[in-house]
């Protein structure tokens, strides 16, 4: 890889390696350290993942020509050996066409996977601070004794909907918790860590 590394460069904790929604002019290769790769949803930043030293992050926006989805912190100093997009993408010119296309159709699905995660990691967490008020018919019973008949049997209801809705998007994030164990387990390459 030395031969395609054009600089090594010390990063500070916290300071951003890459920015989400820049153009991209490197990929980077963790030499030591660990790394942040966040992603804003819906305004918020949102943790994806957590790459480690011998990870490569960037080379997506190279692949699929668009501006960086996400970006990458230092978690503690480390040093990045920085790739030129012009050497990433001479070294991938010289790749049969069939194998560039490959590559940028797993570019295409990754990045679409990369916003259902980000996504559902923002449901998943709205979904935990929904159940922590999940409201007890009984600790709620003695405000309700207090109203008229008719709306204590609406205020009864709505709780009850709201616990069972709770509950059913509780038993979705399961579900989806365990799909995404799954799609790990189906990996067909030796995971160093995925690629951003």
């Amino acid at each position: 890889m030395d031969q395609i590394v054009s600089r090594t460069e010390r990063v500070k904790d916290g300071d951003i390696i890459m920015e989400e929604g820049t153009w991209a002019f490197y990929a980077y290769v963790l030499k030591s350290g660990k790394a942040k790769v966040v992603r804003t949803i819906d305004g918020r930043p949102v943790l994806i993942r957590t790459v480690k030293q011998g990870e490569v992050v960037g080379e997506m926006a190279f692949l699929g020509g668009a501006k960086r989805t996400a970006s990458v912190i230092a978690d503690g100093d480390v040093e990045v050996e920085m790739i030129s997009k012009d050497t990433f993408m001479d070294a991938l010119d010289r790749l049969p066409q069939d194998v560039c296309s490959k590559l940028k159709a797993i570019v295409s699905d990754l990045t679409g996977m990369t916003e259902i995660q980000g996504r559902l990691t923002v449901y998943l967490k709205e979904l935990r601070d929904l159940e922590k008020k999940l409201l007890d018919l009984k600790s709620f019973e003695k405000e309700v004794e207090q109203m008229p008949e008719l709306l204590r049997r609406v205020v009864i209801a709505m709780v009850q909907r709201l616990n069972t809705s709770i509950e059913g998007c509780m038993k979705l994030a399961s579900q989806a918790e365990e799909t995404i164990k799954a799609i790990d387990s189906l990996s067909f390459l030796p995971t160093e860590g995925h690629a951003q």
